[in-house]
């Protein structure tokens, strides 16, 4: 009898079954159907070889399905959602055949099952992954706090493994899962503690602290022994290739991501039926609640602390934004205390204003009170000459001669030459004021024209030539002032008085 070509026969079906023992190993080796090495196995004779191979469901879509295993790497659980739109109307058990055919499938390794009682631990640890956020590739965080007994996970992402980030974090999954875990477990991240030597270890002073507040104990796990935090640490896996590669790793921003990663623990992680626990996560969640330790009735809410000055501006600067603070704080160091949706100033260790968190770039977030008591107590020009003073001698002799030359215009060249120093330096600038000051030009422009190499007029001496004649609207607009009718003699005899006598200069002449 003709074999179909490429098939095994009974001797080499019924020797690979002496080897693995198992029929479903047989038939994965031999890449043959389960019926037949049950078949053969039983001692029934196979089917004839020639007859046509009877058609699938599966057939119409096997193309898809090997692009999106091969080249989207998706699983199979994703790869039946993505045909069940298409049309496919068959099974799951057919399609994870023929995917486990066409997918290289890497060799196991021997692992030990560990234990967990219901509310004793929970496992945190991080995972990075490369994705796209407003189409730039940026390397996101993932957060994950997984309870061993009921698997239920928490998932977070953030840019930062900050142990301010952490803290903040902790609270959140403790909130959603309504309870403290009476242990909490840990691998040797610096922001929790590391193994100092073979029996002791080194905890993070803070972390310390935020520890005893909430009551639980720490372990961090064994160097060499991933097996203890396989709980947290094997679904990264799992939020890989099914939580963030349902959207190819592309997402609009931070907030979009986050979203999807909770819609994707509620609608998917947490509510599916565990293939090691066969049970809803959320379902042995409920039992193990009552086990664990209680929130807090006052949560301190986690911050991260920055160290600011506040500028001429009276604003401190975070993230490209600028905050406001009362303008009498102008050039005194201040603490930000920054929370996940607002933020702290402290001058001197008292609070002097509070800003909802912006998220944007490059904004100027001023208060209103803040706005009020610059216009009524801290005049612009004062800011302004405060910072344009701080550049030394040369300034104070040039600002004199802005106020004499300029008037009330002098506060806008000072704030012009501000803005070379920040564009040339301090001292470039200063050089070229004491420059400009011995021709007795006084303004923003000279110092630019010093600056850039440009020749000055002296206005120290007389020029020579015709007086320039004002422009016409000037000449119009001066004409147009109405002028008290005056006697001319009365000039004259203003002069004959102010005048010295010509007798008195002969005399002092001789």
């Amino acid at each position: 009898m003709a074999k179909r070509r490429g098939a095994p026969d009974a001797r080499k079906i019924l020797d690979t079954y002496a080897r693995y023992g198992t029929i479903k190993a047989t038939a994965r080796e031999l890449k043959v159907r389960r019926k037949t090495v049950r078949r053969v196995v039983r001692g029934e004779k196979p089917r004839p070889a020639n007859r046509s191979p009877r058609s699938s469901k599966l057939d119409p879509y096997r193309s898809v399905i090997k692009r999106l295993v091969l080249e989207d790497k998706l699983t199979a659980t994703l790869v039946l959602e993505e045909i069940r739109q298409l049309g496919y109307s068959g099974g799951y058990s057919i399609l994870k055949d023929y995917v486990r055919l066409i997918r290289p499938n890497p060799k196991k390794k021997v692992t030990t099952v560990l234990e967990h009682p219901p509310g004793a631990e929970g496992q945190v640890d991080w995972s990075p992954y490369t994705v796209r956020l407003g189409g730039e590739r940026r390397i996101v965080h993932a957060f994950s706090l997984v309870l061993p007994f009921s698997r239920f996970m928490v998932l977070r992402f953030a840019l930062d493994e900050t142990l301010e980030t952490l803290l903040r974090l902790h609270e959140e999954a403790f909130s959603i899962i309504g309870a403290i875990p009476r242990l909490m477990t840990y691998d040797n991240m610096t922001t929790v503690g590391r193994h100092s030597s073979k029996d002791t270890i080194v905890l993070n002073p803070r972390f310390e602290g935020y520890m005893k507040s909430r009551g639980f104990e720490i372990a961090l796990i064994d160097p060499g022994r991933p097996n203890q935090h396989a709980s947290v640490e094997r679904p990264f896996s799992y939020v890989e290739n099914n939580c963030l590669r349902r959207r190819r790793f592309r997402f609009d921003d931070l907030d979009d991501l986050n979203r999807h990663g909770v819609w994707w623990c509620d609608t998917i992680a947490n509510v599916r039926v565990h293939g090691s626990t066969r049970e809803r996560p959320v379902d042995r969640l409920e039992r193990e609640r009552a086990l664990m330790l209680p929130l807090p009735s006052l949560r301190v809410e986690p911050f991260q602390a920055v160290g600011r000055k506040v500028g001429s501006d009276f604003c401190v600067a975070l993230e490209t934004n600028r905050y406001s603070v009362p303008p009498k704080h102008v050039g005194q160091p201040a603490t930000i205390r920054v929370y996940e949706k607002r933020l702290e100033v402290l001058v001197e260790g008292a609070v002097v204003a509070t800003h909802q968190r912006c998220h944007e770039h490059h904004q100027r977030l001023v208060l209103p009170e803040h706005e009020e008591a610059f216009k009524r107590c801290t005049p612009s020009r004062l800011l302004l000459e405060q910072a344009f003073l701080r550049l030394g001698p040369a300034a104070h002799d040039y600002y004199e001669g802005l106020k004499l030359q300029r008037g009330r215009g002098a506060g806008y060249h000072l704030q012009r030459i501000l803005r070379l120093t920040d564009r040339h330096g301090s001292e470039i600038v200063t050089g070229a004021m004491a420059h400009a000051a011995k021709y007795g030009n006084f303004s923003a422009d000279a110092v630019a024209r010093v600056i850039s190499g440009r020749e000055l007029t002296d206005r120290t001496r007389p020029q020579s030539g015709p007086v320039p004649q004002p422009p016409d609207r000037v000449r119009l607009w001066l004409e147009g002032i109405h002028v008290e009718d005056t006697d001319l003699e009365d000039y004259d005899r203003l002069i004959d008085e102010l005048a010295p006598s010509k007798g008195g200069d002969d005399d002092a002449q001789e």
